[in-house]
Order: structure tokens, then C-alpha cells, then sequence
């Protein structure tokens, strides 16, 4: 009896944090019902799109495979694949989960960080969460909807394990510890730049409770935060090492050992300075503006003598993260992995009203003055990211009707040619109208058109003719058609044949030899 009443009690007190988040939904109807309705603005398009995107066609054109995300130790992504039956890509039942996981995630981030004194009040949480979820630096990772509900499942996972390390460090329950640990796990598994996300998470926990926690509370709660960290990524290396071919995606990134140091230095500085000038579409000014704030706050804080030493280094450090990896691996974080700069500037902004509200003089304008910001950071992401889907949209229709056109003219052809391997020689160029982003402004794939996935610039492939025709006839596939794929041998005799052809469109720009059929894009 003894034992069946602890095992209660255990079961009790680790479902709090479920208890917690379901009070914390239904006192606050009102901000989910906005929430989604925003959500459903900002993503309904983009979520039910079918719009192809690089990589898709491997998994579209074989299902039941996993692409290679065992081979770089992603058992989380396989494990959701096999439980949610999405091995056989359903759109709709993806984009359902992916609408719904974002709204879980977004009101579970509401109801922890209002646990901690934050955001109190529906319309500060709103704002909040929107500049977390409705951020630039998405676009890339959402257009990717082969595994967009996953990585926001993920997110869910990390902030639920910052749930229950609060949990352990109020009640040093061992097993909320281990399942901490447990969520980070398998969200590393998912997506392995939550690992730094969730060092976002544990920094802003730290820097939340700083103002009312002792010094000695303090230390322990970093300390315990160094060990939770490091055991759950140790787990995850280890699982990976052992049972998905011993690799490692983060390893695959390290700049350090290119041989340059100066140049990968200088590389580092300068992705540093493009995210806190804004110098791209994905990078909004929402940084910049909580880098200003927070030194502002700290300059008005010193002549108050109100700057607490626990909240400088909280605030430093949250504003640190979003570049811990990039540091440590020596090379810039891409734009789908930079899941920890939305995160980061969400969190500033929300700590800012907070502190504005509390220490400083002007206070009630302040806030308002900075609730405004908020909005209009706001506004101004979502119309960036809803740009980015736009130009997806325009891009990908005109590279539909350029396939169509290609494969009217291979049907011309004698009936030989569909059992002959088909080459593209070059490349087409994106066809966008004015209110679309150029590659200049967002050098993205979403910017590029699939005729050219392989000359993608910085992105340098050894046979970009030989990887361009596996991706355009892979598209084509999808589309339905199916045409036999080259070897190298049969596309570079391709690429002889093609120097006195014609570009495309023209009538010449496609020839059938008694070996293969060429297509000739662009020159070369």
C-alpha cells in the first residue's frame, strides 16, 4: 500500500506541470482563440502548400524511406515519422499537426514564463510568443514541410523540459530531473539545434527568477543547469554514435579545422555584424532594437543604482546564445537552424517591458512606448515571412510551367527517348515579379528556382550538371513523369554534345542522340 501510494504521489507531482498548463489554457480562452487565429493568418497558406522544396523529392518519390536523417542522428524525426504514419507524406494531415503543435508550443511558452512573474497579462503573452513563432528566420525551416511539424514538436519538448527542470529545482524530484533530461533527448533527436535552444531556455529561466532567487539559489540553479545540459547532450551523442552510424550533423559543421583560422575568425565577425545590422530579410532589426534596449535599460539602471549583477550577466548571456553555436563549430549558423534568434529576441522584449515597468521612472508611458514597438516588430515580421512564402509561391508556379513546357517537347520525340537518360546541361534562373524577394535581398532556396538547385551560390557541388539533372528530373517525378537518370560518363558526353546547341527555349535546345537526350539550359 505503501508503494502503490508513493507511485501516486510520483505521478502526482510530475503531471503538475501538465495540470499547470491546462489551468493556464482555460483562464485564458481568449489569447488561444487569438493566437490561432494569427497562426492560421500568418502559416494557413504556407502549411496546406504542396509547393516543392529541395530535398522533397526524395522523400516524395520514395515513400516509407527516412532521407538520410539516420545516417546524421536524427532518431527523434524517425521515431515521429513511424508513430504519426507520415513515412507516406500526407500534406494536410502535416499541416493540421504542424498548425496545431505551434499552438500547443506558443501557449505553453505562455503559461511557463507566466509561472515565473512574466507576462501576466493576454495581450503581453500575445505579443510574446508571436515574436518567437512569427519570425523571418523561419521561412526556410517551414517551406521544409516534411518535417516542419516535428521541429515545432520539438520546441514543445524543450520548453516542457525547462518545465520540469523548474520542477526539480523547486521540489529535487530526481524524476522530474530525468525527464527533463528524457524531452531534451529525443528533441535533439528531432532537430539537433535544440540543443542550443534549450541553453536559450535555461539562460532566460535563470535570468527570470534572478530578481527574486538568493545568490546561493543562483549558483545552484546554473550549476544544475551546466549538469542537466551536458547529460542530456552526452545521451543523445551516445545514441547516435552507437545505433545511427556514428555521426554527428554538428560535427559535419566545424569551421576551426578549415586550415584558415584568420578567415573563419573574420567569418564568424562578419555573420555576427550581418544579424545585428539586419543586413538580410531573415535577420530582422527585432535584435538590434533588444540589444539597444537592454544597454539603454543598463545605463538608466547604473544611475538609479538599481543594476543587479545577476540580472547584467542574465541579460548578456540571453543575448550571447543565439551565436553559441556558431562559435563553437567556428562556422555561421544557417537560416533554418537559427531557431534560438526568435527565441531570444521573444524573451528580451518580454523581460524589458518588465523591467521597465518595475525600475524606471516613466514607467506606465515606457511600457506603452514599448508594447507599440512590440506590435510593430511584429507586423514587420509577419510581412516579411508571409513575402518569403509569396515568392515561393510565384517562383515555384513559373518552374511548373517551365516543366510542363520541357516535357511537351520530350514528347515529340521518337517513343526510344523515354527509356533513354534525359540531361540538363545549365541552369534556369528564378522567375519572380517585383513584389518578390530577389537572391540578393534573401539569398534562400526559396529564392531559387529547382532548375538550379545545384548552382545554388556558396554552395559549391563538383558535378553540378550531373546533381542539377538528378533534382530537376526528381521534380518531374513528382509531377508523375518519370525519365531515366544519367551517370556522369553519359553528362559530361552530354555537355560536348551541347556546346553548339542553342539555349533554352529555343527549337535546337534539346536534341536526341542514339544514347541520351539533352537538354540545354544554359551555357556552361
Amino acid at each position: 500500500m505503501n508503494k502503490n501510494q508513493n507511485t501516486r504521489q510520483l505521478i502526482q507531482n510530475l503531471s503538475a506541470p501538465l495540470r499547470e498548463i491546462s489551468r493556464y489554457v482555460r483562464e485564458h480562452r481568449g489569447l488561444g482563440a487569438v493566437l490561432f487565429a494569427l497562426l492560421l493568418l500568418v502559416y494557413g497558406k504556407a502549411a496546406y502548400s504542396n509547393d516543392f522544396y529541395v530535398d522533397s523529392e526524395v522523400i516524395l518519390n520514395n515513400p516509407g524511406t527516412f532521407y538520410n536523417w539516420g545516417g546524421i542522428g536524427r532518431f527523434g524525426l524517425i521515431a515521429c515519422k513511424c508513430i504519426t504514419g507520415l513515412k507516406w507524406y500526407n500534406p494536410y494531415f502535416s499541416a493540421a499537426l504542424f498548425l496545431i503543435t505551434m499552438w500547443i508550443a506558443a501557449m505553453c511558452c505562455c503559461c511557463l514564463f507566466s509561472y515565473l512573474g512574466y507576462g501576466k497579462r493576454s495581450y503581453i503573452s500575445l505579443i510574446f510568443v508571436c515574436l518567437f513563432f512569427i519570425f523571418p528566420t523561419y521561412a526556410d525551416q517551414y517551406m521544409f514541410r516534411f518535417q516542419s511539424f516535428e521541429i515545432i514538436l520539438a520546441m514543445a519538448m524543450i520548453i516542457a523540459a525547462s518545465a520540469y527542470f523548474l520542477l526539480f529545482m523547486k521540489t529535487k524530484n530526481p524524476a522530474a530531473f530525468a525527464l527533463a533530461v528524457l524531452l531534451d533527448v529525443f528533441s535533439y533527436g528531432i532537430y539537433q539545434s535544440m540543443a542550443n535552444l534549450q541553453i536559450c531556455f535555461l539562460i532566460a529561466l535563470y535570468l527570470f527568477g534572478a530578481e527574486h532567487s538568493a545568490a546561493a539559489a543562483q549558483k545552484k540553479q546554473v550549476l544544475w543547469s551546466i549538469v542537466h545540459f551536458i547529460i542530456g547532450f552526452t545521451i543523445y551523442e551516445v545514441i547516435s554514435g552507437l545505433f545511427f552510424s556514428g555521426a554527428s550533423y554538428l560535427s559535419d559543421q566545424i569551421g576551426w579545422f578549415s586550415g584558415d583560422l584568420a578567415w573563419t575568425i573574420r567569418n564568424l565577425l562578419a555573420y555576427v555584424k550581418h544579424v545585428l545590422l539586419a543586413s538580410d530579410v531573415f535577420y530582422p532589426l527585432t535584435y538590434a532594437v533588444c540589444v539597444i534596449a537592454a544597454a539603454a535599460a543598463f545605463v538608466a539602471l547604473l544611475i538609479r543604482k538599481a543594476l543587479k549583477p545577476s540580472l547584467f550577466i542574465g541579460v548578456c548571456a540571453l543575448l550571447a546564445s543565439p551565436f553559441f553555436l556558431a562559435l563553437v563549430t567556428g562556422t555561421p549558423t544557417v537560416y533554418r537552424a537559427q531557431c534560438m534568434l526568435p527565441f531570444v529576441c521573444a524573451a528580451m522584449w518580454l523581460f524589458l517591458v518588465h523591467l521597465i515597468s518595475s525600475y524606471l521612472p516613466g514607467r506606465q508611458l515606457m511600457r506603452s512606448l514599448w508594447i507599440l514597438l512590440g506590435c510593430i516588430l511584429l507586423f514587420l515580421q509577419s510581412s516579411v515571412l508571409m513575402r518569403m512564402f509569396y515568392t515561393q509561391d510565384v517562383i515555384r508556379d513559373a518552374d511548373r510551367i517551365t516543366a510542363e513546357q520541357i516535357m511537351q517537347r520530350l514528347d515529340t520525340f521518337s517513343d526510344t527517348a523515354r527509356t533513354k537518360p534525359v540531361v540538363f546541361v545549365g541552369h534556369l534562373t528564378a522567375k519572380g515579379n517585383g513584389s518578390c524577394y530577389t537572391k540578393e535581398q534573401a539569398a534562400s532556396f526559396l529564392c531559387y528556382s529547382l532548375f538550379e538547385f545545384a548552382y545554388v551560390e556558396g554552395v559549391p557541388v563538383e558535378y553540378p550538371n550531373y546533381h542539377n539533372t538528378g533534382r530537376i528530373l526528381g521534380y518531374l517525378e513528382t509531377l508523375g513523369f518519370c525519365y531515366e537518370m544519367p551517370d556522369k560518363e553519359v553528362t559530361a558526353a552530354a555537355e560536348a554534345v551541347s556546346i553548339d546547341m542553342e539555349c533554352w527555349p529555343a527549337s535546337s535546345s534539346i536534341l536526341e542522340t542514339e544514347a541520351f537526350v539533352v537538354v540545354k539550359l544554359s551555357e556552361f
